[in-house]
């Protein structure tokens, strides 16, 4: 829509003059208070709907009828109604492969008597710990900072000790307790974050993730694990510390110090049957007295030009997703308590009902039907035929990057997040919505860790 600017300030007096705060404001009217407030900072434009909005409330409405407006929200109104056409889908062919994998993943993981022994840490709600003990690992003790994070992990994994939630201050004695009981542990796991580190060199000395990998090995050094795993996100690989030095460097010195031979590997999960496009950094550390060194599984899955090596085709989004209900905004299913879609504006509706697969709304030749800011990746349709594009803690914004379903007019369910992660349906959640989306955001895929610790297993056990 066409964007009217150079008035916020006039109608920024006239709010004040009325007592309303922009945050009044922003309820009564529908219109976000970030909108507001850039408006009225002269930032950014609102559009023709939104400036008739807040000319009726600011010029046509007195002062005794606001107080009673105070307690009724006014939803915002697009000149039409959007008409979202009539669509559905169907499952695809391999949707029934990509199920049973997932029924195989479930029944590995119920199976009893694991031998092998891990620990886990910065674990989320158990993702990678789901793989590690499908592939025949008793995650023995783990430990994670928020609780509402470890109160997703307790209830697919009662049987495991949590150590104190922050890793630096985890004690000697915490270690030691479970070396009494459990003395040979066979595999650490974790995902240390290392967002205190910058691309440029340059960081915050004082931000406390800078050292988390370091306690993470000091912890694995007590430990002493005969294989320990690292996962990470890919930019890991670039990141310096302050004295230009590459993270991934320090920490290969410091597996060499603590007497473990290590490597680290570029994996992307959709080639081992995740139908995702998800790269990830793997550090793999084995103790010197092992013959073996360090590696990672063969790929299990490729693209249609890699099939001359033998092995499947990747799975693709329609493949994970395809026997769901079909879900519209706002809508929710009807057996299904994860899989409910969020209610979205009608303006966004607006730009995105007409958008390909694989193009985003800020590619509509309407200058009207393009979204006030942002880049070509927001506003953007995932392709059906294709691996999902990264699941993000934002799968739920239908403005995030790349989180608008392939046919439907509206972001990702939950449900659709943990298929695309690859989470067998029966893997249990609680908490707000916001917590599960992040949790799943964040997660491993329980398949890239089970094929990973399978090949610790066949490697190293």
């Amino acid at each position: 829509m066409e964007e009217v600017k150079n008035l916020g300030e006039e109608y920024k007096s006239k709010r004040i003059s009325k007592g309303l705060s922009q945050a009044k404001l922003a309820k009564l009217t529908g219109i976000k208070q970030s909108r507001v407030s850039a408006w009225e900072l002269g930032k950014d434009g609102l559009d023709k709907v939104e400036v008739k909005i807040l000319t009726r409330f600011l010029d046509e409405i007195d002062e005794s009828k606001i107080e009673k407006l105070k307690k009724k929200k006014i939803t915002r109104k697009l000149t039409h109604q959007v008409v979202i056409p009539k669509r559905s889908y169907r499952s695809s062919q391999k949707n029934q492969d990509y199920i049973n994998q997932l029924k195989e993943l479930e029944n590995n993981f119920s199976k009893p008597n694991k031998k092998l022994k891990a620990m886990s840490f910065f674990a989320g709600c158990g993702g990678l710990c789901y793989g590690v003990k499908a592939a025949g690992f008793e995650v023995v003790a783990t430990n994670e900072l928020v609780d509402e994070y470890k109160a997703i992990n307790a209830l697919n994994f009662p049987a495991a000790k949590f150590l104190t939630n922050d890793v630096c201050s985890i004690s000697n004695k915490e270690i030691q307790d479970v070396l009494k009981k459990h003395p040979n542990i066979d595999l650490m796991v974790g995902g240390p974050p290392c967002q205190g580190f910058s691309l440029a060199g340059k960081r915050d000395v004082n931000d406390s993730r800078n050292t988390l990998f370091e306690n993470y090995l000091r912890i694995a050094e007590k430990v002493n694990p005969r294989v320990i795993l690292i996962e990470n996100v890919k930019l890991l690989t670039s990141m310096k510390d302050p004295n230009g030095k590459y993270v991934k460097d320090r920490i290969k010195e410091t597996f060499s110090k603590m007497g473990y031979k290590s490597s680290f590997f570029i994996v992307n999960a959709k080639n081992y049957g995740v139908a995702q496009h998800r790269e990830r950094v793997i550090f793999i550390g084995v103790r010197s007295d092992i013959k073996s060194y360090p590696s990672i599984p063969d790929p299990i899955c490729g693209e249609k030009s890699d099939l001359l090596n033998q092995v499947d085709e990747v799975f693709n989004m329609g493949d994970a997703i395809s026997d769901l209900e079909y879900l519209e905004s706002g809508q929710r299913s009807k057996i299904d308590e994860h899989h409910w879609a969020v209610k979205h504006p009608n303006h966004v509706l607006n730009w995105l009902v007409n958008v390909p697969q694989g193009k985003s709304a800020h590619d509509n030749i309407d200058p009207e039907l393009r979204p006030p800011s942002g880049y070509n990746t927001t506003y953007k349709r995932q392709e059906w035929d294709k691996p999902a594009g990264t699941v993000a803690t934002t799968f739920g914004m239908i403005s995030g990057c790349r989180n608008v379903h392939p046919i439907a007019t509206r972001s990702m369910t939950v449900r659709e997040a943990l298929r695309l992660q690859s989470f067998p349906d029966s893997f249990k959640l609680c908490g707000n919505s916001g917590n599960i989306r992040t949790v799943i955001g964040n997660a491993v895929p329980p398949l890239l860790g089970y094929h990973l610790a399978k090949h610790i297993v066949t490697n190293y056990m």
